[in-house]
């Protein structure tokens, strides 16, 4: 088991994670930098490994933050061109129809806002109509960026999150399907700390998942640009390793959201699926029937969460303690 120290000592994360010696070496998870961990299932060509001691899955190989950053900003992540701009920020605009209200009520009190992975900007625009609130979005993709400017009228910044120095601080921050994407832990909870104004809080959005999930709880996971996933005991550790209490924590199962016919609006890249997606919503019943097959097979093991995250006083610059987590089998 590793200790707290351990722990605190670990590799930074985001770096190449590749123990020295032996090729067969297993790799160490990217939050807790423990060598305990095995394999959860292989898609899209790549390993994704499950930690033992903080639970987190993992991409291996896991990539260096400085070749993610520069994945996303070359178009190499998702080669995206102003049509896909405009299918995305579609897809963006059904997306927040579902989830806006949650994002609206936690942010009420808030006088600014800084919105990390801004996509095509339409977060931003929904909260133009506050003229008071003072809006920065981060998008690291140039076409992405100035979409959203001209969507938002905000300034989009197109700089990584943990290289980010804010002229002023924000009241909130949100991460909406965003916290999976960024390599580096430490790098993204020291930004988040710097950038937080006094009594400010975070808002995420992303996935977690138990140890019964499964290689077929989605079609499409986005391995490997999605680069980790949350076990269902991370964010406990996560809050203990930086410094952070969770004020509000919605756990939704995902064929609740999977499901939904607004969700199934939203058109992709293939054509086939496409198809089936409008002969679903042609059909009287199919989404509820699909769900509670889904359910009864593979219910229960994958889960969208909402998550909001405020930092803990410190009294000093010592790095908390971390506390030790029992092995378990994943």
């Amino acid at each position: 088991m590793a200790s707290a120290q351990q722990l605190r000592s670990s590799p930074t994360a985001g770096e190449p994670f590749v123990p020295a010696g032996s090729a067969a070496a297993p790799p160490v998870c990217p939050l807790c930098g423990a060598a305990d961990t095995q394999t959860a299932f292989s898609d899209n060509g790549r390993e994704l490994r499950a930690c033992r001691v903080c639970e987190l899955f993992f991409v291996h190989p896991y990539p260096a933050s400085d070749r993610q950053y520069e994945r996303v900003a070359s178009g190499d992540y998702n080669e995206i061109d102003l049509l896909d701009c405009e299918r995305r920020y579609q897809g963006e605009r059904l997306y927040y129809e579902r989830h806006f209200p949650l994002i609206a009520e936690e942010s009420r009190c808030a006088t600014s806002l800084l919105d990390v992975g801004c996509g095509t900007g339409h977060l931003l625009e929904r909260f133009a109509a506050n003229r008071a609130m003072h809006r920065v979005g981060i998008e690291l993709n140039p076409q992405a960026a100035q979409f959203a400017r001209s969507i938002s009228g905000c300034n989009v910044l197109e700089v990584p999150f943990e290289h980010f120095h804010a002229e002023r601080a924000f009241d909130v921050i949100t991460m909406i399907n965003v916290f999976s994407h960024l390599p580096s832990f430490d790098g993204t909870f020291r930004a988040l700390r710097a950038a937080l104004a006094p009594g400010g809080k975070v808002l995420l959005r992303t996935s977690e998942m138990s140890r019964r999930v499964n290689r077929w709880n989605q079609l499409h996971w986005g391995i490997p640009d999605d680069l980790h996933f949350l076990g269902l005991g991370t964010l406990e550790f996560l809050c203990a390793k930086y410094g952070f209490t969770v004020t509000r924590h919605i756990r939704t199962p995902f064929e609740e959201e999977l499901f939904r016919r607004s969700r199934w609006r939203q058109m992709g890249r293939n054509p086939g699926l496409n198809l089936v997606k409008r002969a679903a919503l042609r059909a009287p019943g199919a989404l509820p029937t699909l769900q509670k097959l889904y359910t009864a097979t593979l219910g229960q093991r994958l889960f969208v969460s909402f998550i909001v995250l405020e930092p803990i006083a410190r009294p000093s610059q010592a790095p908390p303690a971390v506390p030790e987590r029992r092995r378990g089998r994943i």
